[in-house]
């Protein structure tokens, strides 16, 4: 089988938005998604996007049950470790299942690998949320460690409602004072 892994370009934003749902449908996780095309394309392709997509391509002749040519994708930004400076952070990194075993997966994680290095980036961190052993195996196999075991470290995020009452407790507890600077 013959594939192509490249950046994302305007063209593909449909197709992406298939495969993170399809992810999501495998996650029993849909209704979590919440982006659009639109914000994908608004986001992703302004002066200054705040993301990146690889993409894993086949040609015509070898497209998916259903017709499909983008086959799998893997998601990224930039950050920041204050401990070791510039960062690649990546979140997703799918392939249909009809294409797995056949190294779509492993060329896009080497191709995140190399614009971790092209941005000069110290490592490239990514959250993995496949809990089968193959997974696990995949990931270790190509030197990654898994913080959580190793170091006891946890990702945990806060979503809007939260955070809308977060920034409304902080105001109710502003100081006069600093309320005037």
């Amino acid at each position: 089988m013959s594939f192509l892994i490249r950046p994302w370009a305007k063209r593909d934003v449909r197709d992406v938005m298939r495969l993170v749902k399809e992810l999501a449908v495998s996650h029993n996780a849909l209704h979590q998604v919440r982006t659009s095309p639109e914000a994908l394309q608004k986001d992703g392709f302004e002066k200054d996007a705040i993301f990146g997509y690889l993409v894993a391509e086949v040609p015509p002749a070898q497209k998916s049950k259903e017709g499909h040519t983008i086959v799998g994708y893997q998601f990224h930004y930039l950050s920041y470790c204050t401990w070791d400076g510039p960062i690649l952070f990546g979140e997703d990194l799918y392939v249909m299942p009809e294409f797995r075993g056949r190294g779509v997966g492993t060329a896009l994680l080497n191709q995140a690998a190399k614009i971790t290095l092209e941005k000069g980036c110290s490592q490239f961190r990514f959250i993995s949320a496949e809990r089968p052993q193959a997974t696990i195996d995949f990931f270790h196999k190509r030197g990654a460690i898994d913080v959580t075991v190793r170091d006891n470290w946890h990702v945990f995020r806060i979503d809007r409602d939260p955070l809308v009452k977060l920034v409304e407790d902080g105001a109710a507890k502003l100081n006069p004072v600093s309320s005037q600077l």
